[in-house]
């Protein structure tokens, strides 16, 4: 499986961009559930934090949510992935 697949001791790297408090902790502690120590969740609040953190290196995953204090919409989704090429993206939204 390789790097990714929380095995042999390297857990998945996840970053979670999401503003709602209460959502990101439910997140949090559903991912601990699931297998203690297979995810790494970093989370940041603002989509030009989210950025900086890919840009850095090391994340696997991105979990967003599109309604965001520094972007809303398809506009967030755009920015993300010009700096995340090859990492899935998985859209998180409460909008219609």
């Amino acid at each position: 499986m390789g790097k990714a697949d929380g095995v042999n001791g390297v857990p998945t790297h996840i970053l979670l961009i999401e503003d709602n408090p209460g959502d990101a902790r439910i997140l949090r502690e559903l991912l601990a559930e699931t297998d203690p120590g297979r995810f790494k969740l970093t989370h940041v609040d603002r989509l030009a934090k989210g950025i900086t953190s890919v840009q850095e290196g090391g994340i696997e995953i991105v979990l967003l949510d599109l309604s965001l204090p520094d972007s809303q919409g398809f506009d967030t989704l755009i920015a993300i992935h010009k700096v995340s090429m090859g990492i899935p993206i998985v859209v998180m939204t409460g909008l219609e």
